[in-house]
This record gives C-alpha cells, sequence and structure tokens, in this order.
C-alpha cells in the first residue's frame, strides 16, 4: 500500500511543510494512506509508520489548508493513467 516512486514525485511537490519532522515525508503520506484505505482509527497505524500523531498532524493540517484535496485528485488521475481509463465525458 505504499506509493510508488513514480506517485511520490508527482505528490511531493504539492505538500506543503513548515515544520521539520524526524520521519521522511513519504512515509508519512504513507501512513496517512494506510488509515483512509483501511478504514481503521489514526491510533491503529502499525508501528513500521510513522505515530499516528505525527500523521494525524499533517492530515489534519493538510485537510484544512486544501492540500489533501490536491493529494486525492493528483492519486485519482494517477491511478486512472495506470489503468489507461479515460474520464468520463461530462453531461
Amino acid at each position: 500500500s505504499d506509493l510508488c516512486a513514480r506517485d511520490w514525485q508527482r505528490l511531493e511537490p504539492l505538500l506543503v511543510v513548515k515544520r521539520r519532522s524526524k520521519w521522511p515525508l513519504v512515509e508519512i503520506v504513507n501512513s496517512i494512506l494506510y488509515v483512509l484505505k483501511n478504514g481503521c482509527v489514526w491510533r491503529d497505524v502499525p508501528g513500521d509508520l510513522p505515530p499516528w500523531g505525527t500523521a494525524y498532524w499533517y492530515f489534519d493540517k493538510w485537510e484544512a489548508d486544501g492540500t489533501w484535496a490536491r493529494v486525492s485528485a493528483c492519486l485519482t488521475v494517477s491511478s486512472r493513467e495506470h489503468a489507461q481509463k479515460k474520464p468520463a465525458p461530462r453531461p
């Protein structure tokens, strides 16, 4: 469920970070994606990922400033390209 290098290269420029963390940013995003994909509570993030509090702090900040919406759109486009699907025409 981790991001592939291609997806990370697309996402990294979208992420605004002013706070330094001991965790690599890609791992923080992987932690957020784990929670979203599995529908679990933040405290259930596995121990090999950044602590849930760190992941939640970034998610909350990015959700509030619209960053997460841009990330989601980018991942959707990437997924469609990978599956070779075209967007449905608008009515």
